[in-house]
């Protein structure tokens, strides 16, 4: 089968969850010709690190490096309309432009959450410009992430023409429980990745660690990425008195295996989620996993995670305490994690993409 992906999500990500997941399917693509699916170059100038770091697929797919994300999405917006003889045109983003490409090629799009659409203060000027209801009510398959993903988006777009399929997404076999210590990192440390604000419940995991930092002194809480912490936080670890216990550190990808594998907890507060990839990679990496009971991380972590409700920072509190003391019950969450983060890889979303393809191509319903 010919696939094209179109660039827009790899000129306007330099890193970021949904270039993540169309860069590690162009991987599996490109290496596995036994999957059936030859991509059609790209040709253009790309910002984005995930697709770029694989020099076999870059070479593949004729991508050049760009500078800047307005140089490659303004190549991206003023290119002539792509018309090339393709079975099926795979959309990676929702910019109005991307829809006229490929006029005869069958039509897969990806929903991989409903944030701008149940989170409307969380919108970015970008969200403003995408026209992504259009893009899943004339595409002639649509893959969720999740279920709950898929829950959300019948529930807000109402019935679709199109079937849906739900693929999850993987885990690289960088994540490991093998991987060593970050110098200069404390020995003893809860983690957490990302964003921290609103909905991503930063303010939960503050409270939370206030109330169990006494009975464990040398304990430290570690945020990766997510952005220097603001006024507004800093304030409030001030208020908690855990100011001198919190650190924030921007971590290349390439360390991120020995931050989650050597942390003694891996906590996710975020109310809403379209899959969770670090849930995976913190399991993956032998690390015992805390997790918000809400959309999809009940469905990713399954009965290898223990849960907590939304928002309620006395019973995140009281879950940390009993992880760091129970160390069966520790261990049992990281033998699990692990068995559970096995049943996810990069090539199986790839086997169930490609046979989302072919029956796209065939008219197939299911």
């Amino acid at each position: 089968m010919r696939v094209a992906f179109d660039e827009q999500i790899f000129a306007l990500q330099r890193f970021g969850g949904i270039s993540r997941v169309f860069a590690e399917l162009a991987h599996q693509f490109v290496a596995d010709p036994e999957l059936g699916v030859q991509l059609q170059p790209v040709a253009a100038p790309l910002v984005n690190e995930y697709i770029l770091r694989n020099p076999i697929t870059v070479q593949s797919l004729a991508i050049k490096p760009s500078r800047h994300w307005a140089t490659s999405i303004a190549r991206s917006l003023t290119r002539r309309r792509h018309k090339g003889p393709v079975d099926i045109v795979h959309n990676t983003f929702y910019l109005p432009r991307a829809l006229a490409d490929y006029p005869e090629a069958k039509r897969v799009v990806t929903v991989h959450d409903m944030i701008p659409e149940l989170f409307p203060d969380t919108r970015r000027r970008l969200d403003f410009l995408t026209v992504k209801k259009r893009y899943v009510e004339t595409a002639d398959h649509v893959i969720c992430v999740s279920e709950s993903t898929k829950r959300d988006l019948l529930a807000i777009y109402g019935s679709l023409s199109a079937p849906i399929t739900v693929v999850p997404s993987g885990v690289g076999p960088e994540f490991t429980p093998n991987a060593a210590g970050l110098p200069k990192w404390p020995r003893e440390y809860l983690l957490h990745v990302g964003h921290r604000r609103g909905y991503k419940g930063g303010e939960t995991l503050f409270q939370a660690f206030s109330q169990v930092r006494d009975d464990h002194p040398d304990l430290m809480l570690m945020l990766a990425g997510g952005g220097s912490l603001t006024p507004d936080e800093k304030k409030e670890l001030m208020d908690l008195q855990i100011e001198d216990r919190v650190l924030q550190q921007q971590l290349p990808d390439s360390v991120m295996p020995s931050a989650y594998a050597n942390a003694r907890l891996f906590i996710f507060p975020s109310e809403y989620e379209g899959f969770g990839l670090p849930v995976l990679e913190a399991m993956a990496s032998g690390t015992a996993v805390l997790l918000c009971d809400a959309s999809s991380l009940p469905e990713v972590g399954g009965d290898a995670a223990e849960f907590f409700p939304t928002g309620d920072s006395d019973a995140l509190a009281s879950q940390i305490n009993r992880l760091l003391t129970d160390n069966t019950l520790r261990q049992d969450n990281i033998d699990r994690g692990i068995l559970r983060a096995s049943q996810f890889s990069w090539t199986h979303a790839a086997k169930r993409t490609a046979d989302v393809y072919r029956r796209t191509v065939s008219g197939g319903a299911t």
